[in-house]
């Protein structure tokens, strides 16, 4: 009786035993010569979805009747050889493009508007993949609509990617940061705003994971809108293991896999600090620890002149998550609840530009000056420890710790001559250096991997 393993590996079947013995073991000791099966015929592995339904646009949004359902346009083709994505948009110029995906200004041709298109970069890898990059688009459609939460329009999968259609808006948070000087009225209204987006998010058991001035968008009126939610927790999901943001905004204890709805606020407040100073985050190393021990750099703490926002941001990056405000109660302050909430938004390109009219007409300075009342940004002050150079006493140290109890604003530092003579990782060489002025920790990366807790 032919078995199944002989229909596998001795497709011609003969009368010769050798060819039934798989052990070179066996083999050596009956003294018989190894005559090896032949390997067997590979198989085709196919993709997840078939030629004929990857090539059709199937919407994956908008509502539960139309998923799956091939989209329909006066514009569109199916029976050519050109998308949908070409065949109906307009496409006016890439805004961007990232590790997974690029985002295009685009023009509809049935409605004539400006949108933005998020597009994948890769192909569905298979259905796991595919489900996952769907994330965004259910959570979106989990949200329905709320005011500082991008709005998407239409979302649909066609030859194995993604496109999500949304809103299209004037810039985000980071380019806008590189072409104006942020200043701390501003702030409060960047607080204001993202604290509403986030208490939304976070009375549904969601948490972004991944706030930063990149992933937040300014429409033309002066709304700031969250967005990408490609990596967003759902904290009732316990078991579904979360995804680290980026490191510069990044809390402490996710390194060690507490996950809660305060990490958003900490990246919310570390990412004021940045806008209202100027200061380049790092990405790791000694000061990346120092900052989320509440040590930061006087070339940050010497900016904040407004004591109540410097209190406010302190407490959402305190080093323990537990100590926190939430987002509701980031909005319960009392300077947000009376005077910001009231105010108009001072990201709105429209009031710039009747600012700089007005200001051109009423300018009696050289020509040499534009009349522009947002000053143009300095550049991007180096990432030193400026606090620990020798230039300082110990006494001006103390004074930027978050237990200070004078209310004076440190005065500003000195201008070092040398700003990188303060190694981050010291070496060998540096037995005679003053350990008191350098700071030396493990990165976060060797944190989260290293258990013995041993220094350096």
């Amino acid at each position: 009786m032919t078995t199944e393993t002989e229909l596998i590996f001795s497709p011609e079947r003969t009368s010769n035993s050798s060819c039934r013995a798989f052990s070179s073991k066996k083999a050596s000791r009956r003294r018989i010569a190894i005559n090896h099966p032949p390997k067997p015929v590979s198989c085709r592995v196919y993709r997840y979805f078939t030629p004929a339904a990857a090539r059709l646009a199937n919407a994956v949004s908008v509502s539960s009747n139309t998923f799956g359902v091939a989209l329909e346009s006066p514009y569109y083709t199916k029976s050519t050889e050109s998308t949908y994505w070409d065949q109906c948009f307009e496409h006016l110029e890439c805004l961007g493009r990232g590790s997974f995906a690029e985002v295009y200004k685009v023009r509809h041709k049935e409605d004539n508007q400006l949108y933005a298109i998020k597009r994948s970069l890769t192909k569905f890898r298979g259905k796991s993949d595919r489900d996952q990059k769907l994330k965004e688009v259910r959570f979106h459609e989990t949200l329905a609509t709320h005011r500082n939460i991008l709005n998407i329009t239409h979302a649909w999968e066609e030859r194995e990617r993604l496109y999500i259609q949304t809103e299209l808006c004037e810039s985000n948070l980071l380019d806008y940061s590189a072409e104006h000087q942020i200043s701390q009225p501003m702030i409060w209204h960047f607080l204001y705003q993202i604290s509403q987006a986030l208490d939304f998010l976070h009375s549904l058991d969601y948490v972004h994971m991944d706030v930063k001035p990149e992933n937040i968008l300014i429409t033309r009126d002066g709304i700031l809108k969250l967005c990408d939610f490609g990596i967003v927790h759902d904290l009732r999901s316990p078991s579904t293991l979360a995804q680290d943001g980026d490191a510069r905004y990044l809390a402490f204890e996710v390194l060690s896999g507490t996950i809660s709805t305060a990490a958003d606020v900490f990246s919310l407040g570390l990412a004021a600090f940045e806008l209202v100073s100027d200061f380049d985050l790092p990405v790791n190393g000694d000061l990346w620890t120092d900052i989320r021990e509440l040590r930061l750099p006087l070339e940050i703490i010497s900016v904040l002149t407004d004591i109540e926002l410097k209190e406010l941001l302190f407490r959402m990056i305190h080093s323990n998550y537990k100590q926190r405000p939430t987002a509701k109660d980031v909005l319960n302050n009392l300077k947000i609840r009376e005077e910001i909430c009231h105010l108009i938004s001072p990201f709105a390109f429209n009031q710039q530009k009747h600012e700089q009219t007005l200001s051109l007409s009423n300018s009696t300075t050289s020509p040499a000056s534009h009349g522009c009342c947002t000053p143009t940004k300095k550049p991007k002050r180096p990432p030193n420890y400026a606090g620990y150079h020798e230039e300082h006493s110990d006494e001006e140290i103390r004074q930027i710790a978050i237990h200070h109890h004078t209310l004076t604003p440190p005065p500003p530092p000195p201008v070092p001559t040398d700003p990188l003579r303060v190694r981050l990782f010291p070496n060998d060489s540096d037995d005679d250096t003053n350990n008191n002025l350098i700071y030396s920790r493990k990165s976060p990366i060797k944190l989260k991997f290293d258990s013995s807790g041993a220094e350096d």
